[in-house]
C-alpha cells in the first residue's frame, strides 16, 4: 500500500524485505538497545523468529517497516504504525542497527526525510511517537525537529521488575510548515 524510494543527502529509505533480516539481526538481539525501543520486550532466538516477527509487525495497512541504507550497509530501521490514512495520522520510530552509526545524524537526517514525505506527500496532518522515560536520545531527536511533548502515560512499561513512563510527542503540519518556512531562506 505505502510504497516508498528516497535518498536523501547520504541515504537510500525503502521498504523493509526480508533481505534486510541478515543485517538487522544483531539488533534484535542487543537488550540494551531494545529496552528503549519496544513497548514490549522480545526474545528473538534465530532469523525465521524474527523474520516472523518482523512481517506480522510490517501488515502492509496501518504499519509499515523501512530499511535506510548508507550505499549497502543498513544504517536504521525506520517504523509507521497507526498509519490511518482517514485520521490523518500515525506514529513513527527508529532504531539504529549498530552503535557504530550513533552521534553521526543519520537518525535526523531519516526522520527529517520521512516527515517531509508523509506531510507533503501523504498530506497527513499528525505525526507521532512514543518514548520509554530514560530514552534521552529519542527526545533530543524529535524535539530538534519540532515534536512537543503531549503527555505521558505513567508506570506504563516495565522493564526488569521497574516500572516506566511512556511519554508521547507530536507534530502537526501546520507546526511543521512555520518550522520549515523559519528554516529556508
Amino acid at each position: 500500500m505505502l510504497e516508498l524510494n528516497l535518498t536523501t543527502k547520504r541515504l537510500k529509505i525503502k521498504r523493509f524485505c526480508e533481505n534486510d533480516i541478515d543485517q538487522v539481526f544483531n539488533l534484535f538481539q542487543n537488550q540494551e538497545v531494545l529496552y528503549y525501543y519496544l513497548p514490549d520486550q522480545i526474545e528473538t532466538i534465530t532469523k525465521t523468529d524474527l523474520a516472523d516477527f518482523l512481517s506480522d509487525w510490517d501488515d502492509d495497512t496501518n504499519s509499515f517497516l523501512f530499511s535506510c541504507f548508507l550505499q549497502e550497509e543498513l544504517v536504521a530501521i525506520f517504523s509507521l504504525e497507526d498509519f490511518l490514512l482517514k485520521q490523518s495520522r500515525t506514529e513513527c520510530g527508529i532504531a539504529l542497527v549498530d552503535q557504530k552509526f550513533y552521534g553521526k545524524g543519520y537518525a535526523t537526517e531519516i526522520v527529517a526525510a520521512m516527515v517531509e514525505f508523509l506531510f507533503n506527500k501523504i498530506n497527513l496532518n499528525r505525526i507521532y511517537i512514543r518514548y520509554i522515560e530514560g530514552n534521552v536520545r529519542s527526545y533530543r531527536l524529535f524535539s530538534k525537529l519540532g515534536f512537543k511533548h503531549e503527555g505521558c502515560l505513567r508506570e506504563h512499561v516495565k522493564r526488569n521488575s521497574r516500572y516506566l513512563n511512556m511519554n508521547y510527542m507530536g507534530l502537526l503540519k501546520s507546526e511543521y510548515l512555520v518550522t520549515k518556512n523559519v528554516q529556508e531562506p
